[in-house]
């Protein structure tokens, strides 16, 4: 067996230059062009609907059609069904919102020190809420509904036009909602069921696209990067996707448990595609022929499943004399080929059902300080802009109040990320508007001209808006400044006046957002990070002591794919700038790019056990085993404390419980089965955990 290098690179590569950032940013991607066509009809709908009955704050009304086509981020969520549901959930809360200010101005109209009290108050509940409910737009709805109408309230002469306003603003922000989901419903749909088939056959085609590359070239090294990013995934997403084509259509039902039991094999696939390409070991000629039948039947049954066509299972080809029964490419290739050929014929009742449905608050909602931390800062934040434009009489910049709730997240990386992504978005977006005011609006006579110019930016700032998800905000922000700045009035208008306002009530809000999230119980996205590393490290060491509980291993890549997300968001945060934030950074980019490795080789062995369940040579090995297995699970705990306290963690003794199995599989005389390959994953896993304590005992 000959060495080669792995073909892929697990650590996450980013773009590093403008250029492939902005390829990134406008590559298209499948589905992102009906998308496209959808927001800008819409818009095109809203905008005439508003300009001809002269509905008021006809920006507001544009930007709620992006905002809840791209609710959720992700392809698979990203689909007609969500956008209708989360429209009709968004109609009730917009309702219970309205109702609930205009009973606080039943209390408060005449009371400016008890409405400003009740303004930070429930504006307070509404942010906690965004934190600790399971659907987050609910508070966020909430929270800008009832500040932004309590802010407003000193613009009216009275009771009576202040109530009236108020209900505007619930049509100003209902009736396109009623739009969007028709539009989502009625043109070019994104339906559930063909974006199940889609998400399955690209699993499909990424594993043949690996398995045919060159090992060490950029393709397998793309196709490597898909399946890693898919196991990381699991099949929770295929999985939302098949609930959700059920509610489209009943007459699936009855296919749930045969597709269900497909999802969890393609996961399987996944993960063993995902080491396949993770392994430093050159196949032998017969394991080449083998690899070979492997790719031709993912193809053949990706295009089965693309066109919904039944697909019948494949022999695979007799192990050859040169298989190297040794390699651990040997267990690999036998159990994905296992999978391959039970595929098409996968109908047995579901035995690893995920982890149940969520609540509808989040885990430590009523625990954790945090949330509560976060609701009070954000309402500092708001507070101040509100007392600051008030007391200088600037009405223009309230834009600075609304900053707050739109780019207010989690940890002060987030934020600061988003902020950035509100300016430019605000900066590219006026310029537009600005060059529009000064060189078109002055020649427009028809609503039809004014349609054109809107649509002219509303597609590509749509285009962004639905692609990547570190730069999707882009685009909302760009489409709502353009928006704001050019639809002033129901007639041309050529006053910048309303657009300088704005951008300097942007830029001040973020200014107050960014000082109060980095100095005001600060949470940090490298802190954050760190815990969802050593969270994934714990979760790791209990699988090695149970094997085959697939809520753990699920739970183990959760935080992974937490901690890479919240390593994007670093590079936002005071401490990255600094010489030794910088090195802490790279260190933990490697410690997870190697915890990755390591749980792709745990996971591969806990799928061969649970294959080999029944082997007869089980029992001889299974004590060898198990101390080892407690050996790894005593090392991922030392590597996590290492992390968590800075404590050096007690040397485990990997290389002597490796032995200890070998010797017991030799005595069992059981060379040439299957075991022989476990064994040879064994040690690329010891090799991979040792690799992850000396680096985590470089610090």
């Amino acid at each position: 067996m000959t060495a080669a290098a792995p073909a892929l690179d697990l650590s996450g590569q980013r773009s590093a230059s403008w250029p492939s950032l902005l390829r990134e940013i406008f590559a298209p991607t499948p589905g992102r062009f009906n998308a496209t066509i959808r927001i800008v009809v819409a818009t095109a709908i809203v905008l005439a609907t508003s300009m001809t009955l002269e509905v008021p704050s006809i920006a507001l009304s544009l930007f709620i059609v992006i905002y809840l086509t791209k609710l959720t981020s992700g392809v698979t969520t990203q689909n007609s069904v969500v956008v209708a549901v989360a429209g009709a959930a968004a109609i009730v809360v917009l309702t219970l919102a309205v109702a609930l200010t205009i009973l606080i101005f039943r209390f408060t109209f005449d009371q400016p020190p008890l409405r400003l009290a009740a303004m930070a108050l429930f504006f307070f509940l509404g942010m906690f809420m965004q934190r600790v409910f399971a659907v987050e737009a609910v508070g966020f709805i909430g929270a800008i509904v009832v500040l932004v109408t309590q802010a407003y309230v000193d613009l009216f002469p009275g009771p009576e036009s202040a109530v009236r306003g108020v209900l505007w603003v619930w049509v100003v922000l209902v009736y396109p909602v009623v739009i969007t989901i028709g539009i989502n419903l009625l043109l070019l749909p994104a339906d559930p069921e063909p974006l199940l088939r889609r998400e399955a056959a690209g699993r499909l085609r990424a594993l043949a696209r690996l398995i045919r590359a060159p090992r060490g070239s950029t393709e397998a090294a793309s196709a490597g990067a898909s399946l890693a990013a898919f196991a990381a995934q699991g099949s929770a997403p295929l999985l939302r996707l098949l609930r959700l084509a059920e509610v489209r259509d009943s007459s699936l039902e009855p296919l749930r448990t045969e597709r269900t039991a497909k999802i969890q094999l393609l996961e399987r696939l996944v993960e063993l595609g995902a080491l396949l390409a993770n392994i430093a070991a050159e196949p032998s000629p017969g394991q080449k022929h083998r690899l070979d039948w492997l790719a031709a039947e993912c193809e053949r049954y990706a295009s089965a499943v693309s066109t919904g066509t039944l697909a019948t299972p494949g022999q695979p080809p007799a192990s050859a004399e040169t298989d190297d029964p040794h390699s651990p490419l040997t267990p690999i290739l036998a159990e994905l080929e296992r999978i391959i050929s039970e595929l098409p014929v996968a109908e047995r009742p579901v035995s690893d059902q995920s982890a149940g449905s969520r609540g509808p608050f989040v885990a430590d909602a009523f625990t954790n300080p945090r949330y509560a931390q976060f609701a009070l800062k954000v309402t500092l934040a708001a507070m101040l802009c509100y007392v600051a434009y008030t007391a200088v009489d600037w009405n223009g910049i309230h834009t600075c109040m609304i900053t707050c709730v739109i780019v207010a997240l989690g940890s002060a990386g987030a934020t600061i990320h988003k902020a950035t992504l509100r300016l430019i978005g605000c900066a590219i977006g006026g310029g537009l508007a600005l060059a529009s005011i000064v060189f078109l609006v002055p020649h427009m006579t028809s609503i039809v001209a004014l349609m054109l110019l809107v649509a002219a930016v509303i597609a590509p700032a749509a285009w962004i808006a639905m692609g990547n998800e570190r730069t999707a905000y882009l685009g909302v922000q760009l489409a709502f400044t353009f928006g704001l700045a050019v639809l002033q009035g129901y007639e041309p208008s050529t006053d910048v006046t309303e657009f300088r306002d704005r951008f300097v009530g942007v830029v001040f809000g973020v200014t107050v957002m960014a000082l109060v999230f980095a100095y005001v119980w600060p949470e940090r996205a490298g802190d954050r990070m760190r815990q969802s590393l050593v969270a994934a490290l714990r979760r790791m060491s209990e699988l090695a002591l149970g094997p085959g509980d697939r809520r753990l291993r699920a739970a183990a890549w959760h935080s992974i794919d937490e901690a890479d997300q919240l390593s994007g968001l670093y590079a936002f945060e005071p401490e990255a700038y600094t010489p030794r934030g910088a090195e802490h950074y790279r260190w933990m980019e490697r410690l997870l790019d190697l915890t990755r490795r390591v749980l792709l080789a745990q996971a591969a062995i806990d799928r061969l056990y649970e294959a080999e369940a029944a082997a007869r040579t089980e029992a001889t090995a299974d004590p060898a085993r198990t101390a080892l297995r407690h050996t790894i699970a005593a090392a991922f705990a030392g590597v996590a404390d290492r992390i968590e306290t800075g404590t050096a963690a007690e040397h485990t003794s990997l290389r002597t419980a490796l032995a200890a199995l070998a010797a017991a599989r030799s005595s069992a005389d059981v060379a040439g089965t299957p075991l022989n390959g476990a064994l040879a994953l064994f040690e690329e896993l010891v090799e991979r955990v040792e690799v992850l304590e000396q680096a985590a005992a470089s610090a």
